[in-house]
């Protein structure tokens, strides 16, 4: 999905993932909506970070645009329970929330699983 919504925006960037939303309060009290606050990442070449909402039903997703990402806005999250699990929380914006980087990244030299993604942003 995140190469096809790169290819679709025509973006220039070195690394990108979807970041599922994780709330831990919306994932009680209705976690069949935790899929409408997806996000999807990209790095710019300029190691600026970029985020947008993914609309999981749209296959055009042109209509919302990137919003650019302050690396200090952007907090490394711990999980007592799943410790492997790679979590940020974006601390305010539009798009404040926890998210878990998602399997579904692009994968190179520079990033090459989660962990090297999140060690990026937080760093």
């Amino acid at each position: 999905m995140i190469n096809d919504i790169i290819k679709q925006q025509n973006v220039e960037c070195i690394g990108g993932f979807v970041a599922k939303y994780a709330d831990p309060i919306m994932a009680h009290i209705n976690p069949g909506n935790l899929h409408k606050n997806d996000i999807a990442i990209i790095i710019k070449s300029d190691k600026t970070v970029w985020a947008k909402k993914v609309i999981q039903q749209d296959v055009n997703q042109n209509y919302t645009e990137w919003l650019e990402i302050p690396r200090d806005n952007i907090k490394k999250k711990r999980s007592l329970i799943l410790k492997k699990v790679c979590f940020f929380e974006i601390q305010k914006g539009n798009l404040y929330g926890t998210y878990v980087i998602s399997e579904n990244l692009i994968s190179n030299d520079r990033f090459s699983d989660q962990k090297s993604y999140l060690d990026f942003m937080i760093g």
